[in-house]
């Protein structure tokens, strides 16, 4: 049974076995509501819910209806949809669950998979459930258009490429983990090319997203780090030099270590540079921070060392640079929690040069993923200080987590976003839909594994 627990300032074991067991709960619950949901007769991943009413959104609506079809959450939801099976089967549980929702994935997958094809091996943000790609007019109506071979990869291909390998390897299919394979090259490539733009179609006034010229995002080259992480899991040897590759690229461009951009403080992350490789200032002299990109950074790279160490790959070179990786983490992870803890949770935006918050809106996602990073960080850091800072870093956010966002009478699943005094508001942080236990669940997978090593033995 779920409880909700709340870890005092001194946890112990105990306490720690009491999160695992909630957390354990949240996982099969959340996986329930998502297979329960799902009609054959219409084969996505459907999160089109109300997180404020609990209602499912009205059919008619572009935007949260169930003909806007996101690419994102089709790619997310293969991810958590396999990622789940897996540890479900590792820990022996939910037998009958796990075969209804492979099942399940494998539906979404052979759906998802047309759709590529029919898009020249492409998904968009938004997609009609026969698959044709829109956009939102100026009356917030659909225009359809086509994903021809001069529009660049965006998230959606991100998120897809990873999501159809994770249930291409889980439901041994060699040939769609083939084509997946083919499908992540291809986003790298245009990554590292400067080919990709950001796909997301702006919800949140207070959250633009408008690509700008000159202006390079670290988003992709984050995020494709758990696409190498998973490859290593899998056992794919290219997976080392491209995780390898992207961490590097990420602290040398994005972030401050040593003082190498003044005015800044060490460890401090921004979203961009501009053509000068320097942060990015908009037009108000703001270089703008997502605290919770950060923190999630911090999470995908630890969890690609881990990998990479277990694989037994690493030459000689390659392990100098994951401990020098490694050693630099807990720094990062301290100051970007410091720029964006607000008390009940994580602020969406933080301005590196006036040192004040931009939006103070606390979005749900970047707690779970600051929770693994937390609980990835203790495993490797040295000092007594930084396993404390690692320590309170986790309980302030599962607390503020299990208080203030997670709905106990709505399948645990949890508030989008809160106001910074707590009160859950109306305000879409990327996709109506909600999340398909991609950041929180396969983020607390991670967290659980830690959980048994580092903060008690089972």
């Amino acid at each position: 049974m779920y409880q909700g627990y709340v870890l005092p300032d001194k946890a112990r074991a105990d306490d720690y076995v009491t999160v695992h067991q909630d957390y354990a709960c949240m996982l099969v619950t959340v996986m329930q509501a998502l297979v329960d949901r799902f009609d054959d007769q219409y084969p996505f991943v459907n999160t089109k819910l109300s997180l404020l009413t609990g209602q499912d959104f009205d059919v008619g609506d572009f935007v949260r209806g169930r003909n806007a079809v996101y690419g994102w959450i089709q790619g997310r939801g293969l991810e958590a949809l396999a990622g789940h099976c897996a540890w479900l089967q590792k820990q022996g549980l939910e037998d009958a669950l796990v075969l209804r929702l492979s099942d399940m994935m494998r539906l979404v997958l052979d759906r998802v998979c047309h759709i590529w094809r029919q898009n020249n091996e492409r998904l968009w943000f938004f997609m009609q459930p026969d698959g044709q790609p829109f956009i939102l007019g100026d009356e917030g109506k659909p225009i359809s258009f086509s994903l021809t071979a001069d529009v660049p990869y965006g998230f959606s291909d991100l998120f897809t490429s990873k999501g159809m390998y994770a249930a291409a390897c889980y439901l041994g299919d060699e040939d769609i983990r083939q084509e997946a394979l083919r499908y992540i090259e291809a986003v790298d490539e245009a990554i590292w090319t400067g080919n990709f733009e950001n796909d997301q179609v702006t919800l949140d006034p207070k959250n633009p997203v408008t690509p700008s010229p000159g202006k390079v995002m670290h988003g992709p080259f984050m995020i494709q780090i758990g696409t190498a992480a998973m490859l290593v899991l899998q056992g794919e040897v290219e997976g080392i030099d491209m995780g390898l590759r992207l961490i590097r690229h990420e602290l040398d461009c994005y972030v401050n270590l040593d003082g190498r951009v003044s005015g800044f403080e060490n460890g401090d992350m921004w979203e961009a540079v501009g053509k000068d490789g320097l942060p990015y200032l908009d037009e108000n002299g703001a270089a703008l921070s997502d605290p919770g990109h950060a923190l999630e950074f911090v999470g995908l790279a630890l969890k690609f060392t881990a990998a990479a160490k277990d694989s037994g790959l690493l030459d000689e070179k390659q392990q100098q640079d994951v401990a020098y990786f490694e050693r630099v983490m807990s720094v990062i992870l301290k100051q970007n929690f410091e720029n964006g803890f607000l008390g009940k949770g994580i602020n969406k935006a933080f301005d590196l040069v006036s040192r004040k918050p931009m939006n103070t809106d606390l979005p749900w996602w970047n707690l779970p993923e600051t929770m693994r990073a937390a609980a990835f960080c203790r495993q490797i850091v040295s000092t007594d200080d930084d396993a404390q800072m690692c320590d309170d870093v986790f309980r302030l956010c599962h607390n503020v987590f299990v208080q203030h966002f997670v709905r106990p009478d709505l399948c645990l699943m949890a508030y989008q976003t809160i106001t910074e005094f707590g009160d859950p508001i109306d305000v879409i942080p990327a996709t109506a839909d909600a999340d398909p236990g991609y950041h929180t669940g396969l983020s607390i997978i991670d967290v659980l594994d830690v959980l048994k090593t580092a903060y008690f033995k089972p």
